[in-house]
């Protein structure tokens, strides 16, 4: 492989403390987790971003899947600095309950991917992470 396939660590890092920072979430704390089924955790309790070890060495084939999920762990992380970390874990259980028990919005079925904060976290992280990829090239970090 060739060593331009991949985006220097210190970038990456830059990249994502400058997001925290522009969405005024700077107090989160970002860790390296093994998971099998998903790129990014966060975890409201502690406040703590857990990114895929997929993303420790990232490709440039996988800038968009990072920045999207990244994107999307944020705005959890600032529904929660929002409504407050306690509240806002409880409005996100009590929506995967309804759907659980079949009172969610129509056609809803899974309590994770049907959950109203998990699709307005994706539709964020699909909506701004172009205007993050420009910004970023444009400043030599990808």
């Amino acid at each position: 492989m060739l060593i331009k396939e991949f985006i220097a660590e210190t970038n990456k890092n830059q990249m994502i403390a400058i997001l925290l920072k522009h969405y005024k979430v700077e107090s989160v704390k970002m860790k390296y987790k093994s998971y099998r089924d998903k790129h990014a955790h966060f975890e409201v309790e502690t406040g703590t971003l857990f990114l895929s070890v997929k993303y420790k060495t990232l490709k440039k084939s996988q800038i968009k899947p990072f920045l999207i999920t990244i994107i999307h762990e944020i705005d959890h992380a600032v529904m929660a600095k929002k409504y407050g970390w306690r509240k806002f874990r409880d409005m996100w259980e009590l929506e995967a309950n309804k759907i659980t028990q079949g009172y969610g919005a129509k056609g809803a079925t899974d309590a994770y991917w049907d959950n109203p904060y998990e699709i307005q976290a994706e539709k964020f992280g699909q909506k701004n992470w172009k205007k993050w990829y420009d910004k970023f090239k444009k400043e030599g970090l990808i």
